[in-house]
């Protein structure tokens, strides 16, 4: 079986929804050959009566299946139908909730000015297996039926560089990774809690950012700006980074239906590279199991300071979540999966063809 990943640009969805993964399955040897593109080779042209261009035609380059990552476009819809009208199957796949992101957020007035949500559904409804990074995903947007829980892994090469709790820093990192900007209201669940700990540990504890720290100062009730380190774009880059920056690892979430269907990523990225991680308890959070959960404002001040006095058991917890990551959350392990699903999809689109219902799945849900 071919598969084609037409991949989005957002780095973060492309390494962890298409790319690793088609190196996971490429290295599993099962049969499965698997390619990456940014874009499918298509031909436009002008319907009678039309303002605009619309795709005619659409090359598959041979694939049994193509993944069509984040569309959101009318073009995108156009070329889902001709390629099963072609005998392809579709697969849509979607790591975010289009229809719920928040008011604040830098993408609020484009989504709600535009008909994204609408393609986005459309092509969810008409694909021959939707795949999701999170079970809230996958009631969003497979309520047919044709879809699959994927979670989220990390490569093992990420999972076996030098760990952070290997270090013995005499001044604490508590580090939070992202961007103020599309993430206005997660940081001030935490109120003046993390603050509260920073104090508590005055000498032995510093705040860094690593991403866009814009207001952050504001928002958390901070006496000084926190320390900004830039993003990286590459994705090895950044968790390379994070590791060696990051002693504890904060992952707040406001408890909204956006943050609901968000995936583990955050709190695994930071297990993965050893870090003690601090987190909200959301559903996929909690799901995952590691970290420390924290909820109130004193729960995130009383985590923060524990994790700085307790140096000892803030290694021990961060080197048995790292475990579990070797364990059970690379992408070696979630290889089968993708399998499965790209399988179905296939399925579902030759019983389409011979006019019989497809098969309803829900592969990988667990």
């Amino acid at each position: 079986m071919r598969v084609l990943l037409s991949t989005t640009r957002f780095a973060g969805s492309l390494y962890y929804r298409t790319a690793e993964p088609a190196e996971a399955v490429q290295a599993a040897g099962v049969g499965v050959e698997c390619s990456t593109t940014y874009g499918l080779k298509t031909v436009m042209a002008q319907r009678p009566g039309e303002d605009v261009l619309s795709v005619r035609e659409v090359d598959a380059e041979g694939a049994d299946v193509v993944v069509l990552q984040l569309p959101k476009t009318r073009e995108s819809l156009d070329i889902l139908r001709l390629l099963q009208a072609q005998g392809v199957a579709v697969v849509v796949e979607l790591d975010d909730l289009f229809r719920a992101v928040p008011y604040g957020h830098m993408a609020f007035r484009t989504l709600k000015t535009s008909s994204i949500n609408e393609y986005v559904l459309a092509c969810a409804r008409e694909a021959d297996l939707v795949t999701v990074s999170s079970a809230a995903l996958l009631e969003e947007y497979a309520g047919h039926g044709r879809g699959a829980y994927i979670p989220n892994a990390v490569p093992r090469r990420i999972a076996e560089l030098p760990p952070a709790y290997e270090r013995d820093p005499e001044v604490v990192t508590v580090g939070w990774t992202g961007s103020v900007p599309t993430h206005p209201y997660d940081l001030q669940v935490m109120e003046s809690g993390l603050q509260q700990g920073l104090d508590r540990t005055a000498g032995r504890s510093r705040f860094v950012i690593l991403g866009q720290a814009a207001d952050a100062r504001t928002r958390l009730h901070l006496p000084e700006d926190p320390v900004e380190v830039p993003w990286k774009q590459d994705v090895d880059q950044y968790l390379t980074t994070m590791g060696e920056l990051f002693d504890v690892g904060i992952a707040p979430l406001r408890l909204d239906r956006f943050n609901e269907c968000k995936s583990w990523l955050k709190v695994m990225e930071y297990a993965a590279r050893g870090v003690f991680a601090l987190r909200s308890p959301s559903a996929e959070y909690e799901r995952l199991g590691l970290g420390r959960r924290a909820k109130r404002p004193r729960d995130w001040a009383a985590g923060v300071a524990a994790a700085v006095d307790a140096p000892d058991a803030r290694r021990e917890k961060a080197a048995q979540d790292r475990a579990v990551v070797l364990e059970r959350h690379l992408t070696e392990h979630t290889a089968e999966r993708w399998v499965a699903a790209w399988r179905q999809a296939r399925d579902n689109r030759t019983r389409a063809q011979k006019g019989l219902g497809p098969r309803s799945s829900l592969a990988g849900v667990g």
